[in-house]
C-alpha cells in the first residue's frame, strides 16, 4: 500500500495535467456537432475452408450509416475501410451472414444506425480441380493479303478449380476474344481465360499468351501483253507477247506491275533461220512462273547481207 501511495505522489503535476487534458478533450468531443452519413467498407472474406468456393454473388462494399461527432465521422468518410467476414467453421450449402451494431471496430462514440445489404445470402459449394486444353478464340480478319497459320496457347493446358457440376461438363477453356484485324507477322499476345458466369479460377495463376502465326496469303496473277525481248542477237518473234500466269507471297505479287516483268528467248550463237524457244521470265525471289501462253515462241534470225 506504501509503495502504491509512493508512485501516485510521484509527477503529480504531469498525472494532474493529463487528467485536465482528458476531460478537455471529452468534453470537447461530447459537445461537438453530432452528424449522421453512411460509410463504404469493403468486404473481405477470410478463413474459407481452401476446398470450399463462394458461387453467388457477393457485394464488394456494404453501406454503414453511422451517427457520431462530425470530426470523427468526416475522419472516417475519408478513411478505406474494411469489414470481414469469417467464413471459419462454414460448410457447403446456403448461408446468411448477419452483421451487427457490434459486429464493427469503429471509434467510441459512434453507433451504427443502418446496414445496407444485411444479412448477406452466401452460397458455398465443395470444389474439384482439372486439368484442361486452352482453345484460343479468335475474331476478325488479319490485314489484307494475310492470314492465320496457326494459333496456340501458351500454356497449351491449366488447372483450374471450381464447382464440380461445372467443372464436369467442360472439354477446353477458352481465352478472351483475341482481335486479328490488321496483323501482318506472327505475334504472341497477352490474354485472359474467358470464366464468363462459371465460378472457377486457377490453381497456380500464369500468364496466358497467345502463339499467333499469321502469314501471306499465295496469290496467283495473270498479266497480258507482255513483250519478248531477245537477246544477244536481235530477232523478229512471232508471237510478240505472252500471257503470264504468277503465283507468290500476295504483298509481292500483289504489287507487281506488267512493266516489271521481263520475258526473253536466248538468241546466243542461234544460226541464220527459224527457231522455236522457250521463254524466260525475270522473277522476283519467292515468285514463281505457273504459265506462260505460249511457252515458247518462234524466232527468226536475218541472214547477214
Amino acid at each position: 500500500m506504501k509503495n502504491w501511495l509512493d508512485t501516485l505522489k510521484r509527477n503529480r503535476l504531469l498525472k494532474l495535467l493529463s487528467l485536465l487534458l482528458a476531460i478537455a478533450f471529452w468534453l470537447a468531443v461530447s459537445g461537438e456537432e453530432r452528424t449522421e452519413t453512411s460509410l463504404s467498407m469493403f468486404l473481405e472474406m477470410v478463413n474459407l475452408n481452401h476446398n470450399l468456393m463462394v458461387t453467388s454473388e457477393v457485394p464488394p462494399a456494404i453501406q454503414v450509416r453511422v451517427v457520431g461527432s462530425r470530426s470523427i465521422v468526416n475522419n472516417l468518410s475519408q478513411s478505406r475501410l474494411t469489414q470481414t467476414m469469417d467464413l471459419s467453421g462454414y460448410k457447403s450449402g446456403r448461408h446468411t451472414f448477419s452483421l451487427g451494431p457490434n459486429s464493427f471496430s469503429l471509434p467510441r462514440g459512434v453507433q451504427v444506425v443502418r446496414i445496407q445489404p444485411n444479412p448477406i445470402p452466401l452460397t458455398l459449394a465443395a470444389t474439384i480441380t482439372r486439368t484442361l486444353p486452352i482453345k484460343p478464340v479468335l475474331e476478325n480478319n488479319p490485314a489484307e493479303g494475310y492470314e492465320l497459320v496457326s494459333a496456340h496457347a501458351r500454356p497449351a493446358q491449366v488447372t483450374v478449380k471450381g464447382p464440380a457440376p461445372e467443372l464436369a461438363e467442360l472439354q477446353f477453356i477458352s481465352t478472351l476474344p483475341i482481335d486479328l484485324s490488321f496483323l501482318k507477322e506472327p505475334t504472341v499476345i497477352a490474354t485472359d481465360l474467358d470464366f464468363k458466369n462459371l465460378h472457377l479460377a486457377l490453381k497456380d495463376p500464369v500468364p496466358i499468351l497467345a502463339d499467333l502465326r499469321i502469314g501471306p496469303k499465295i496469290l496467283t496473277r495473270t498479266f497480258s501483253g507482255i513483250p519478248v525481248l531477245t537477246g544477244p542477237q536481235k530477232a523478229r518473234v512471232s508471237p510478240a507477247q505472252v500471257t503470264l500466269t504468277l503465283k507468290g507471297p500476295w504483298p509481292l505479287v500483289h504489287n507487281l506491275k506488267a512493266e516489271d516483268l521481263k520475258a526473253r528467248v536466248d538468241t546466243r550463237n542461234l544460226a541464220p533461220g527459224r527457231h522455236r524457244l522457250t521463254v524466260s521470265v525475270e522473277l522476283p525471289a519467292g515468285v514463281s512462273l505457273e504459265r506462260s501462253r505460249p511457252a515458247s515462241v518462234t524466232v527468226t534470225l536475218a541472214k547477214p547481207s
